[in-house]
């Protein structure tokens, strides 16, 4: 019974991820979208912010949840520690997640948005090199499609980073259309930084396609 529930609680995360990113990916369109006011474009910005949360809750709760789903398909030997470490990133995460976000704007979120860049950098290449290893030596994990899904794992928490290092150019020409209306170079600024960040976007929809696809199908 507890791999069902499991499995279904990571399933969910994927459901919430990936719909919810989708909301973000169609208020970013909206949002550099030049024809719509400036209050209407910042209305539709805030609320995908509001809905950016979602996947980012997501993500953290995806790693402790996956160990636990390990753990019962006995994939590879699950520590008590091992979840309970899993459990403490993912709720400490979940609280800096929280934080920045009741916090934009203020020196507390800047500081907390560049712990979280390091720790998903640090995350991104344990994961990488774990999946890279087991590739090579089948160690730790001996099944091929298990440990490509680790490598790609790995791959989502930098293509988490490119959307963050994306969308940080949007914002100063963003406010500048606002307190000094619309010129075509900010216009250009503003479309430029989501278009990029899209792409980051989109990069991680992939990657969290195949990751899906492979816990599923096992195709190696």
């Amino acid at each position: 019974m507890a791999v069902e529930i499991w499995g279904y609680i990571h399933i969910l995360l994927f459901v919430f991820w990936l719909g919810a990113d989708v909301g973000v990916f169609t208020t970013a369109i909206y949002a550099k979208n030049p024809k719509y006011s400036f209050e209407t474009r910042m209305t539709v910005l805030q609320a995908g912010l509001v809905v950016d949360q979602f996947p980012r809750v997501c993500f953290a709760l995806i790693l402790p949840v996956g160990l636990h789903l390990t753990k019962e398909l006995q994939l590879h030997p699950i520590t008590t520690g091992m979840l309970a470490g899993g459990w403490a990133i993912g709720l400490i995460w979940m609280a800096v997640i929280f934080l920045i976000g009741v916090n934009q704007g203020k020196p507390l979120a800047e500081n907390l948005s560049k712990l979280q860049f390091g720790f998903q950098a640090v995350m991104g290449l344990v994961f990488t090199i774990i999946g890279l290893n087991s590739l090579a030596t089948d160690s730790p994990i001996s099944q091929p499609w298990f440990a490509v899904k680790i490598l790609l794992f790995g791959l989502v928490f930098w293509a988490a980073m490119a959307i963050d290092l994306c969308f940080r150019p949007f914002l100063a020409p963003f406010m500048e259309i606002g307190q000094f209306g619309s010129t075509p170079e900010r216009e250009e600024a503003v479309s430029r930084a989501i278009n990029n960040t899209l792409v980051a976007v989109f990069t991680l929809y992939v990657l969290i396609a195949a990751i899906g696809f492979l816990g599923k199908v096992k195709p190696i």
